[in-house]
């Protein structure tokens, strides 16, 4: 009896272990996905699969950061004034310990909604610092129907060229406690687009601005700016 009793503690002892070593097998992980909408008068809800990720986010704004597990979902869009009709929008590979973003935008030449995905470097920049990229929800096209690319400037130091419609930037470094005197230009010549506007910069933060409307008409054209952290 008192073999018997061995044995089975025994086996519990290796079954408890095996269970141990089969749920650390399979770890828990987790992203982080937000959402930004550049469409104006329209309000949208995103899920992803079955989750809800962002709820009725209006023009030029966005949604917090929303923790999700780590994998591959099918995302969906509804515009809330037709909360019947849930739309499919593609499909996001959300990474271990990583932030995404999307950004909804509205090309009126051609009448169609873009939607963009992208990866956040939210490595923090040096103390003195802060990180800027530049996502471009704008149009406008010359005579001929070509595109037209803007460059951002700083007064008159350039710090990006040639973004086109649905096109981003990478992270540029610079001077955190500053006030930066932004203004877009046509890239093919020195035509400041008309907005202009100061940006005020904080060490330690990471933003995005994003561009709406078309490049040339000053009704239109709006930039809006995303704090990261």
């Amino acid at each position: 009896m008192k073999k018997l009793l061995i044995v089975v503690l025994g086996w519990l002892i290796v079954m408890t272990a095996c269970k141990k070593n089969s749920d650390s097998a399979i770890p828990v992980t987790s992203s982080s996905f937000m959402f930004f909408n550049g469409v104006p008068d329209k309000a949208y809800d995103i899920w992803l699969d079955t989750t809800q990720v962002a709820t009725a986010v209006t023009f030029g704004k966005n949604s917090p950061y929303r923790s999700m597990r780590a994998q591959l979902y099918t995302m969906y869009m509804v515009d809330t004034s037709a909360p019947g009709n849930k739309r499919r929008i593609g499909q996001i590979n959300l990474r271990n310990n990583r932030f995404f973003s999307a950004y909804l935008g509205y090309d009126s030449a051609n009448k169609i909604l873009v939607f963009n995905t992208l990866e956040d470097d939210l490595t923090a920049p040096k103390p003195d610092s802060m990180k800027l990229r530049i996502i471009s929800l704008s149009y406008a096209f010359k005579s001929n129907g070509q595109a037209v690319g803007m460059d951002l400037f700083s007064q008159n130091n350039k710090i990006f060229r040639g973004i086109g419609f649905t096109q981003f930037t990478p992270y540029v470094t610079l001077f955190g406690d500053s006030i930066y005197h932004f203004n877009f230009r046509r890239t093919d010549d020195t035509t400041i687009i008309p907005h202009r506007s100061d940006f005020v910069a904080r060490p330690g933060k990471i933003y995005t601005m994003v561009t709406v409307g078309n490049l040339l008409d000053s009704a239109t054209f709006k930039t809006f700016t995303i704090t990261h952290n």
